[in-house]
């Protein structure tokens, strides 16, 4: 046996050493005073005062239930317990101006390195996050994909010089678009941000176009400013140069100066948020704002941990305490009692028996997790998926049973989350009575899953298992044979490079009436033949209005319909209890 918070077990000695010496004192005091005042006895056949004994044993009883009171706040570890280990966080990519204009000492020692020192301040504060390099000037590209190493991220970040660049211009709005297309292939949509360090002097930027990827994709952009609203000089772009500082086509010595402007229109245009690099106190605020941006699931590992036995010694405590409400009125006096019931007022043994089973409910529902389980059911009967999941999460991480994971995975699923609700729905399909709906609603977090990979074969034939076993504990399940349909004819496109059934040379499997395979004899019937495949000849009927691509699209938007519609019938109405999308 081991403590969760062993420190607990020497500070609550001192206390419980104290309380007994304090009731065992009061004790002997009482006993005392009542031999001067008279014949313990007597006063014991005339009075409601109890005896010096019973006195004695309830102090223990009492001394009894703080000691194991101060166990079970130690948390007593017995025994492992399987459980989850998820690691979240959101993708950063940091966007680093290296143009000339970088290297002005307005802010010491220069731009550049004051903007380094915010970016890594910011980028820490989030040790879960991944984190991305995009270096520009003139042009723009990725140093670092997005990743969850850190210490690589460091050695980038520090190891990047305008001598990367053989343009020293600034373009900001270049370095924009490269961040879009970076996260046309990364992250997930509401879990991702640009952080961009820079002086804000760039050529002349239309800024919605720049932005325009960005905020499609519900990106937010936050800007740091390095440099002063005065400026500095800009110097040369070597020590062998003839002058210390760089002249513009006219002649005069360049001054750069910080402008804010640019960056804080960028900032509110996507929803981000713009701070001083030189000013730390201005980036806590920031660095608040871009906690904001939600934290997604990234990496989950199964592990072994303690399983907490905390229930037992705060059972024993609160059976010393319930056997001292005992002795305390098995203390009275037979006159006194009766009295008492004369008078319709109930005793001390009434009360105690009436708290038992407030007292067992009590103890039970305070349990590590049962608190969170029940939090996260009225959070999601509220709406708040979000709250709800990390609630369930909560519960999940002090007892991994099979109920909250399948409350985790259903708030998981409305948060769009579908790989984190198929995690949890695994878990849940352990239990015999939660497994049909689990592996039902795994199929379909599965098959939304794979409509946001690329490559998505292996999740579509796990979906395809998922039915399969939610049919084979309910074969009357129609949403389930409609589904597992629909998966079906994912994996048929998908084995037919994308396209749909009827198109190719492969579609000799459909229901047309012909024999050379695919459409080498009558090609013209390819759009009629989409509801049969094969050729057409024998269900497909020719729509001229149109073509082939816009058929394909339209029968893809009928199935994305179907399976976000027709299997979202409800069982219970707003409860994480049964299917419900």
């Amino acid at each position: 046996m081991s403590f969760a918070w062993p420190l607990v077990l020497p500070a609550g000695a001192i206390v419980v050493a104290v309380a007994a010496w304090l009731l065992l004192r009061g004790v002997r005091r009482r006993a005392a005073a009542l031999r001067e005042f008279g014949e313990p006895g007597l006063l014991a056949r005339g009075s409601s005062l109890g005896d010096e004994r019973t006195a004695r044993r309830r102090a223990w009883l009492q001394i009894a239930a703080l000691a194991f009171g101060v166990v079970a706040l130690a948390r007593p570890q017995f025994g492992e317990r399987p459980a989850e280990l998820a690691r979240t966080g959101r993708d950063l990519l940091v966007l680093l101006d290296l143009s000339r204009s970088m290297t002005v000492a307005d802010v010491r020692p220069n731009r550049l390195a004051e903007a380094k020192a915010a970016v890594w301040s910011t980028v820490s504060a989030f040790p879960g996050d991944r984190v991305g390099l995009v270096v520009f000037g003139g042009s723009a590209f990725l140093q670092l994909p997005l990743t969850s190493d850190h210490a690589s991220f460091r050695l980038f970040l520090d190891a990047a010089t305008p001598d990367d660049l053989g343009d020293p211009a600034t373009d900001i709005g270049t370095a924009l678009a490269t961040a879009g297309k970076v996260f046309e292939h990364e992250g997930e949509r509401g879990h991702r941000a640009v952080l961009l360090a820079s002086d804000g002097e760039s050529d002349e930027v239309d800024l919605d176009a720049a932005t325009a990827d960005l905020r499609s994709q519900g990106i937010p952009v936050f800007t740091l400013g390095a440099g002063t609203p005065a400026g500095a000089p800009v110097p040369a772009d070597s020590s062998e140069a003839p002058e210390k500082f760089h002249r513009d086509h006219i002649g005069r010595i360049a001054i750069s100066k910080l402008d804010e402007r640019e960056l804080r229109a960028i900032a509110k245009r996507t929803g981000g948020a713009y701070a001083r690099a030189d000013r730390p106190a201005d980036r806590a605020p920031f660095r608040e704002a871009i906690a904001r941006v939600q934290a997604r699931t990234l990496s989950t590992s199964r592990i072994t941990e303690r399983a907490d036995r905390f229930q037992w010694p705060l059972a024993l405590a609160v059976a010393a305490l319930l056997g001292d409400l005992g002795l305390a009125g098995l203390s009275r006096r037979a006159a006194r009692t009766r009295g008492a019931v004369a008078a319709g007022r109930p005793g001390a043994g009434a009360i105690a028996a009436a708290l038992v089973p407030l007292l067992v409910l009590l103890s039970g529902g305070c349990a590590r997790g049962t608190l969170d389980a029940r939090k996260g059911q009225r959070l999601y009967d509220a709406g708040d998926f979000a709250g709800s999941a990390r609630a369930f999460d909560q519960a999940l991480a002090a007892d991994s049973s099979a109920a909250r994971a399948y409350g985790a995975g259903n708030a998981y699923y409305r948060m769009k989350r579908y790989e984190d609700a198929a995690k949890r729905y695994t878990l849940a399909a352990a239990s015999p009575e939660l497994r049909q709906r689990s592996e039902y609603n795994l199929g379909n977090a599965l098959v939304r899953a794979a409509e946001e990979r690329p490559e998505r074969g292996e999740l579509l034939y796990d979906a395809l298992g998922a039915y399969q076993e939610a049919l084979r504990l309910a074969p009357g399940d129609k949403d389930a044979k409609w589904n597992l349909e629909l998966a079906l004819i994912r994996i048929d496109e998908d084995r037919m490079n994308g396209g749909s059934r009827g198109q190719t040379r492969r579609a000799d499997y459909g229901r047309g009436n012909m024999k050379s395979p695919g459409y080498e004899g009558n090609p013209e019937a390819a759009t009629g033949a989409m509801a049969g495949g094969g050729y057409g000849a024998g269900i497909g009927e020719s729509v001229d209005t149109l073509d082939a691509d816009q058929a394909r699209q339209l029968l893809e938007t009928v199935q994305r319909e179907q399976l976000s519609s027709h299997q979202g019938r409800h069982e219970n109405q707003g409860s994480s209890e049964g299917r419900d999308w």
